[in-house]
């Protein structure tokens, strides 16, 4: 039974697994199709997720705004999920994504994609398959916010219970999404913005929480914003409303320097930051100095060819900021041949430079994730310009990046360097020699090993095999 909700839908075209029926109806000559099960890679991962029961508990608390329907969100939601693992971006393409018989059996269901629409209520045909136009009508009567309220509350709380290997350390940091100038004025909520160089960009900004789950992030809270909304502004008002419990610590970059805030954090908060400074400011520019007159440097603990220099309490005092109370400087020649000083503060006390830089090369974990989305997600890939359809993409696309980071979690895979999701779709299983065959009669389906279901043939009376025979005929020209 689907999530204990078909008997209330009765003309909801959903296929249950149930073997005995189905086989039952095969024997007198009833099929209505007939299919070779197609495991993909990615459905490992989506059957981490059902097995650990957060996926289904996930997708079923949508802020669904029908008062009737026909068919549970969680089924439209979830080929969305495998949807963004598998780089694939139209909601029309939805309902072929579900071909696995391993996946359909943990699942309990599969999804009929019929010619013309999700039912026969309506007087005019409709020639899209049931997802993609269900969905579309879904989230004309869901606002933005509320998706994102749905991520940073529901996901939330369930990233926070069933994320092994949590660390209370997390990142906050942004990325832009990028859409072409000359689509700019169709794209609803997007903006422009121009850099340094006077360069011009055109999109979104996005900026969010992740933490730290053994190596790997996992993204607990996000933020939409026009690109050219300050990162710092966007942050405060993130991390304002985020649950950090008590001895969280914050890596964030240069960008996020406020010491009212720093201050507003340890002191209130009791939430500790690490994080650089700015070339200009005043604790690098004395620690600068400093270090060249002691000529007390060490060498890097990780990367060749650079120094570091440990900063004692008294060397950081800012009058903007009181609450860093350990520092490393580091040293280094560009490729350029210019010299580079980068001075990394920690409101925690007592943390060597070496711990200080082993806790901020997390980040560079992170911003792996970030290029990881855009290049193996298509996160930038946005064919709707309607803003709700933007933010229902990125979000469908980080709970699945979420997922895909657990299934790593769970597989003891160490980096996102040693496995990325692009290495896991290029897996391929040895051909299987006796494939299942899904079998679908009627609001039902079941499950065979091919062997054995031209073994069931073979035992028919002649009249059914004939009857068979047709249907096979009519199903392959088909």
């Amino acid at each position: 039974m689907l999530f204990g909700m078909i008997e209330l839908f009765p003309d909801l075209p959903i296929v249950i697994h149930k073997q005995k029926e189905t086989i039952a109806a095969l024997k007198s000559g009833e099929i209505d199709d007939l299919r070779v099960s197609n495991q993909l890679p990615i459905d490992d991962i989506v059957k981490y997720g059902l097995k650990e029961n957060f996926l289904r508990t996930g997708l079923k608390s949508f802020p669904d705004p029908r008062k009737q329907h026909d068919i549970p969100i969680e089924v439209l939601l979830l080929p969305q999920v495998i949807q963004r693992l598998d780089d694939e971006h139209s909601l029309l393409l939805a309902p072929h994504m579900l071909n696995s018989a391993e996946l359909m059996t943990e699942l309990g269901f599969s999804a009929r994609v019929l010619d013309e629409g999700f039912n026969n209520k309506n007087k005019y045909p409709r020639e899209t398959p049931f997802h993609g136009e269900t969905l579309k009508h879904v989230l004309l009567g869901v606002k933005p916010e509320q998706l994102v309220e749905w991520f940073n509350t529901e996901w939330n709380k369930l990233m926070k219970s069933n994320a092994p290997g949590r660390t209370k350390q997390y990142i906050i940091d942004g990325t832009e999404l990028l859409i072409p100038k000359h689509l700019f004025e169709k794209y609803e909520g997007a903006g422009v913005v121009k850099d340094s160089d006077d360069n011009t960009s055109y999109g979104y900004k996005v900026v969010w929480i992740q933490e730290i789950i053994d190596r790997k992030g996992v993204i607990r809270s996000l933020k939409f914003a026009p690109i050219q909304d300050n990162d710092l502004k966007i942050g405060k008002e993130l991390v304002k409303n985020f649950d950090f419990e008590e001895g969280s610590l914050l890596l964030m970059d240069r960008g996020f320097l406020d010491g009212a805030w720093i201050t507003h954090l340890k002191v209130e908060r009791k939430i500790d930051v690490c994080m650089p400074l700015k070339s200009n400011s005043e604790i690098t520019q004395f620690t600068v100095a400093q270090a060249a007159t002691e000529d007390k440097w060490m060498p890097h603990p990780t990367r060749e060819n650079q120094r570091i220099y440990e900063i004692r309490k008294s060397e950081l005092d800012w009058k903007l900021c009181q609450c860093f109370n350990s520092g490393v400087l580091v040293n280094f020649i560009k490729k350029n041949g210019k010299e580079e000083n980068i001075v990394f503060v920690d409101t925690r006390n007592g943390i060597s430079g070496k711990n200080i830089l082993a806790t901020y090369d997390q980040r560079a974990e992170i911003e792996e994730s970030h290029r990881q989305m855009k290049c193996f997600q298509g996160l930038e890939k946005l064919p709707s310009k309607k803003y709700v359809h933007v933010v229902f993409r990125i979000i469908m696309g980080t709970i699945s990046y979420n997922l895909f980071n657990l299934f790593l979690n769970s597989e003891k895979c160490a980096t996102l360097r040693d496995y990325t999701l692009k290495t896991h779709r290029q897996k391929r299983k040895v051909e299987e020699r006796n494939p299942d065959i899904i079998i679908y009669t009627g609001n039902t389906f079941a499950i065979m090993k091919n062997l054995d279901f031209l073994d069931l043939i073979l035992t028919l009376k002649k009249s059914v095999r004939l009857k068979l025979g047709k249907i096979f005929r009519e199903l392959s020209s088909g």
